[in-house]
């Protein structure tokens, strides 16, 4: 039995395509809260290392400021995630029907690898019969040429 050359793999699952809140979040939202929290670690740092008292003496200047940065933070972030997981629950809700489907199809592939395979052997045998008929044909024409 001769080896195929071709390697015979199954079919791989796609990958997830983003998506337009998957880029939102990641280059409108991450950066948003990032600023935020960075701005409010410093207030923090620059009020507990403060010598002169000028951050104690206007703190409620840097809340307020760190107020007006986290609000839209909040709100842009909330309804970011809120569609972030709403799209993953519809995910979450073909996950089965998806997850049936490419196993129908891996068992499709393999019949289908089964097949090809049984008729490659099919074809081993018929060539090596015709192959033995051809070689015991050529035998005996040499045999009578010979008499």
């Amino acid at each position: 039995m001769a080896k195929t050359t071709a390697s015979i793999q199954p079919p791989t699952r796609p990958k997830k395509p983003i998506t337009f809140n998957d880029i939102m979040l990641m280059v409108l939202g991450v950066p948003l809260i990032l600023a935020w929290l960075f701005f409010a670690c410093f207030v923090i740092y620059s009020g507990i290392n403060d010598d002169t008292g000028l951050v104690q003496s206007n703190l409620d200047f840097y809340v307020a400021l760190i107020a007006i940065v986290g609000s839209p933070a909040l709100l842009f972030m909330n309804s970011v995630l809120e569609s972030w997981k709403s799209e993953q629950a519809a995910e979450l809700g073909a996950l089965p029907s998806r997850l049936e489907s490419e196993m129908k199809s891996a068992e499709a592939f393999l019949a289908h690898v089964k097949e090809m395979e049984n008729a490659h052997i099919q074809h081993e045998i018929e060539q090596a019969a015709l192959r033995q008929k051809h070689e015991l044909d050529m035998d005996e024409f040499n045999t009578k040429k010979k008499n």
